[in-house]
């Protein structure tokens, strides 16, 4: 596109309305898409539009859109800044259009990374056609099915003014135009079609999710692998050809014009002694609460490695603990959990198991904020809203004040598996690998190292978390490892657990483990040989291993359930 090169009578924009503070999923037009950010594929997608005139980036004035400054630039368009209320969307466009002296209107939603410049092009030389018309309609095929073209509508300034000049509510002026459909009465529209390569079955093709950001992702993957490039027409042929796809996203809820949105902390005990399994574990919560409820969260670490992780994973962090002392590194930066609650409608403690916590601890919080503690039996949970636990070996005479009905989920219709595992799990790998060795003691690393070269064995010895654990578990034999979260994981995976407990409780947790799903308990005894355990296992080809199931849905529903309690 030639900006300017459009001679035609009315001048025709595009608005981008961007904001980089986005609830779900932070700073997501920077998110990567193959080798382009979500914001890159969008604006390269915009300029290949023969009938713009202008591509225009509306944000507001907000420290965290400073970086769109730079990127407007880099991309030579103009960006407006808008300095009014920041949820007023409906204003800034407005305002914006009227500055860019625009005559039709485009309004691309900043998170569809799949407009098409062909199909943009299409409607506006449809839409010059009707000049009483207000908005453009896309209509849907003859099978029911709606354009894939998401995040475009054109429209007329005078459409934009009316809808501002009428936006009487909140929900009227922070969303984009609601009052075209709430008030389709009063707009003149037009009705058009595109070609019908560009129609499919109603489905996300907007980035406000992880899942979404995976769903373009392996889009990308595909069409690289077969040498096509990321474009609509491209896309929707390989999802015709591969249904499979849109199970990746499509539980994603859709958020309305009014809906209950949410705001959760979780607070998490990660890094060093305390290891990675209760950050995955409630990462996966958190962005199942994101996609089937569209509420926010943030997480409260004061590990750099955990906060690295979460941040690059597309989370909130903040730095702060729960009941004890900040490691050295962090104390100057640390938010007191007291003060950050007023800010949240629920608080989601995932700490250390074996870590007591003294009574009393309540009265210290918020007490209208429920609180919900993740898989910790010890006495200090009975002042918990909600108590959690994902696995299966919490027993009946531990599970204290929580016996009453609804205020303790336990057992295997509870286990949080990941999407990494899931996946996995729906495509089995081959078993190449015999032992997959994940210990934080370096006495017991080099025990096994000195076994498994002993026997000729093909293992993979891990001291700390690594993305590719779930790669590699689903192809090891067997996975030895103290107990804990990733024990569920190698069933689900089909690869045996066998534990060299650290303590005397990941002991006991071991045998329940092993009771509750009928195995054989397989604990190694550092003093005893190890051979005679772990060999008969190897030669053990047909194996019979559990299946587990994510159970992570039914938690949401609870805490829906108690959060919604709570605010009625």
């Amino acid at each position: 596109m030639q900006i300017g090169a459009n001679q035609k009578s009315e001048r025709v924009v595009a608005f981008v309305p961007v904001r980089l503070s986005s609830s779900r999923l932070p700073e997501k037009h920077f998110r990567h898409i193959g080798d382009k950010t979500i914001l890159e594929w969008l604006i390269h997608n915009l300029k290949t539009c023969k009938q713009l005139d202008d591509i225009v980036i509306a944000t507001a004035a907000e420290t965290e859109n400073e970086p769109l400054k730079d990127f407007a630039r880099q991309q030579k368009i103009p960006l407006f800044w808008y300095e009014g209320d920041i949820n007023h969307v409906t204003t800034r466009l407005r305002l914006a259009a009227e500055y860019h002296k625009a005559d039709i209107c485009l309004l691309i939603s900043g998170d569809c990374p799949l407009v098409y410049g062909p199909a943009v092009d299409l409607l506006i030389e449809e839409f010059r056609k009707s000049p009483l018309a207000d908005i453009l309609w896309i209509s849907a095929n003859e099978y029911g099915e709606p354009s894939a073209l998401e995040g475009v509508l054109i429209s007329r300034l005078r459409a934009w003014q009316t809808a501002d000049d009428l936006a009487d509510r909140p929900e009227l002026k922070e969303h984009q135009f609601p009052l075209f459909w709430t008030r389709p009465e009063l707009f003149s529209g037009h009705q058009t079609s595109l070609p019908a390569n560009l129609y499919i079955r109603k489905h996300r093709f907007s980035v406000d999710t992880w899942a979404d950001l995976e769903f373009m992702n392996t889009i990308h993957g595909r069409l690289a692998e077969q040498n096509q490039v990321f474009e609509l027409p491209q896309a929707l042929q390989l999802l015709r050809s591969d249904a499979d796809l849109f199970k990746i996203n499509e539980h994603v809820h859709q958020r309305k014009l009014i809906d209950e949105t949410y705001k959760v902390l979780f607070i998490i005990d990660a890094g060093d002694s305390f290891g990675f399994g209760h950050l995955m574990r409630s990462l996966e919560l958190a962005r199942q609460l994101t996609e089937l409820k569209g509420w926010s969260a943030t997480f409260a670490v004061d590990d750099k490695e955990a906060a690295q992780y979460l941040r690059h994973q597309g989370e909130k962090t903040v730095c702060t603990t729960f009941q004890r002392p900040t490691r050295a590194e962090h104390q100057s930066n640390t938010t007191d959990i007291a003060t950050l609650l007023p800010e949240y409608d629920l608080l989601v403690i995932d700490i250390y198991d074996q870590r007591n916590i003294a009574s009393g601890w309540r009265q210290k919080l918020d007490s209208s904020i429920p609180v919900a503690v993740i898989d910790n039996r010890l006495p200090w949970t009975a002042e918990a809203d909600l108590l959690i636990s994902p696995s299966v070996v919490v027993p009946i005479e531990q599970q204290h004040d929580h016996n009453r009905a609804g205020r303790h989920l336990h057992g295997k219709d509870y286990l949080i598996l990941r999407r990494e595992i899931r996946r996995l799990k729906q495509s089995p790998r081959e078993k190449n690998l015999d032992l997959l060795i994940y210990l934080h003691h370096q006495d017991q690393r080099l025990q096994l190292k000195k076994f498994a070269k002993k026997n000729n064995l093909n293992a993979l010895i891990l001291d700390s978390f690594t993305d590719d654990l779930p790669l590699h578990m689903a192809a090891a034999k067997l996975f030895i490892s103290g107990f804990g979260i990733s024990f569920y994981e190698a069933l689900a995976l089909g690869t045996f657990p066998v534990c060299l407990p650290d303590s005397q409780a990941h002991y006991k947790d071991a045998l329940s483990f092993y009771k509750a799903f009928n195995l054989a308990p397989f604990i190694l005894d550092p003093e005893q040989n190890i051979d005679s355990i772990i060999l008969p296992l190897l030669q053990q080809n047909k194996r019979q291993i559990p299946m587990c199931e994510d159970g992570t849905p039914r938690i949401v529903s609870a805490l829906s359930t108690l959060i919604n309690g709570t605010k009625g």
